[in-house]
């Protein structure tokens, strides 16, 4: 694998520092809720329109300058996941507008799944009515449009500031995989095990103006946001969190970034009282930190940006497709439909270019000074990543880990998630089609990405 950034690179300055000014920052927002009839996401089953806007959903960009003139651009969204596409057109147009490279953007989404459907490729459109197919072109070019204005403003209105980090608790979330006892069937269920793994940490940046007053929170939390499943848009408990933190600090932006939730989910659920609720218990979380005081940051922003080389267990050649599409063998009569769809999806792969043989996994590392670095992997990472990563961590100053970042290209198991089974090691595979994945990651999944991560912290 070529290394892309094995070191850190200091972001090239954009504009002369101000000697005694350490931090640059500025903050906007913009709803992205969809303008015209479209099919909501997020559960495999649920290919129906949203009937209406119980909550807007938002874009938000932060943009934070050091006293070198080093950037880094955070972007949240209330969206179910930041596809590679998406992601790759706001990094061209921060480099055609003011230079910067790819690697000092951030992107996460809160995976809320009372959010749009969104298809950039041939492969997902596929068999869709072309009404379904214009609607997402025009909402994903619409969607870049408010994106990038909203970094656009922010560049524009970069004020002095002081950065500061700390981090509280909050205890709704639930490791969802519980094992199967009974014979057949998933070995592990997706139902609430209380002795399950889980992070309940809750990492907070604040950012002040030169008068003391709060400009912008950004606060993490490793949860899915699953617990609605009506027919609106709606944010879930991250959007709840993010209101209430707003109407709290009137002209204080609140930015919600997913950490490894991937096999976590909030409980109870399945009542708009509950997404409440988990919102309130996080917004006070973040509150708590406000109270107990955040530790000022120090020093510049360092970005380092390279890729993990996963592999698959198989791939699945023509001739075993067409005989599984002919005969209908080897699929499990639950999942049969969605089986199928990916068989059909694989085959038109092969026929016109091939099946990937790997995957290049995003994972950014950005360190503010010796205070504070912040992981940010791509997929929905399972909750093993950020535990094992906390408790191998030598360097200086704290560690956040983000999950969902960058590229949201599937569920990543940790390798015991993979050895277990159940829906996030394999059964997810089949409903992705951008990227289309020919089977379950390898088992060297993990310390691939682990790797990657370790080189790009340092000794």
């Amino acid at each position: 694998m070529k290394m892309i950034a094995r070191l850190f690179a200091v972001v090239m300055p954009m504009a002369a520092a101000v000697a005694d000014v350490e931090w640059k920052a500025a903050a906007a927002k913009v709803v992205i809720t969809p303008a015209e009839p479209m099919i909501l996401s997020g559960f495999a089953g649920r290919e129906v329109p949203a009937e209406g806007t119980a909550m807007d959903l938002f874009a938000k960009s932060l943009v934070i300058e050091d006293a070198a003139g080093g950037r880094l651009v955070i972007v949240t969204l209330d969206l179910v996941e930041v596809p590679a596409q998406l992601r790759s057109v706001i990094a061209a147009g921060l480099k055609t507008r003011y230079g910067l490279a790819g690697e000092a953007l951030l992107m996460n989404c809160s995976h809320t799944h009372c959010g749009p459907e969104l298809r950039y490729t041939e492969l997902e459109f596929l068999g869709l009515d072309p009404g379904r197919r214009e609607r997402c072109l025009r909402y994903n070019a619409w969607l870049e449009q408010r994106i990038a204005g909203t970094i656009d403003e922010a560049m524009g209105r970069l004020e002095p500031v002081a950065i500061a980090h700390g981090r509280a608790r909050c205890g709704f979330a639930m490791n969802r995989r519980l094992k199967n006892d009974q014979p057949g069937g998933e070995p592990y269920l997706n139902r609430p095990n209380p002795d399950g793994v889980v992070d309940h940490e809750v990492p907070v940046l604040t950012v002040k103006d030169s008068e003391g007053r709060l400009e912008a929170v950004v606060f993490g939390y490793a949860c899915h946001n699953t617990t609605l499943n009506f027919k609106l848009w709606h944010g879930d408990y991250a959007g709840h969190a993010q209101q209430l933190i707003e109407e709290s600090h009137p002209g204080t932006l609140a930015l919600f970034m997913m950490g490894c939730g991937g096999d976590q989910n909030a409980y109870p659920r399945s009542l708009p009282v509950f997404s409440f609720r988990h919102g309130q218990s996080l917004a006070t979380a973040v509150e708590a930190v406000l109270d107990a005081g955040p530790k000022p940051l120090h020093g510049t922003l360092r970005i380092g940006w390279d890729t993990a080389r996963l592999t698959y267990e198989s791939i699945p050649t023509a001739a075993e497709i067409e005989g599984r599409l002919a005969t209908g063998a080897g699929y499990e009569p639950a999942y049969a439909t969605y089986l199928r769809r990916w068989d059909e999806k694989r085959l038109y792969a092969i026929r016109n270019g091939g099946l990937r043989d790997h995957y290049d996994y995003p994972v950014q590392v950005v360190r503010f000074g010796e205070d504070l670095t912040l992981v940010a992997l791509s997929g929905e990472t399972c909750v093993d990543y950020s535990l094992r990563l906390k408790r191998e961590y030598r360097g200086p100053g704290a560690l956040w880990v983000a999950g969902y970042s960058n590229d949201v290209l599937a569920y990543i198991p940790s390798q015991r998630v993979l050895h277990e089974g159940g829906y996030e090691a394999r059964r997810a595979m089949m409903y992705w089609s951008n990227p289309l994945h020919p089977s379950a990651f390898a088992d060297t999944i993990e310390e691939s990405i682990m790797g990657t991560v370790g080189r790009l912290l340092g000794p």
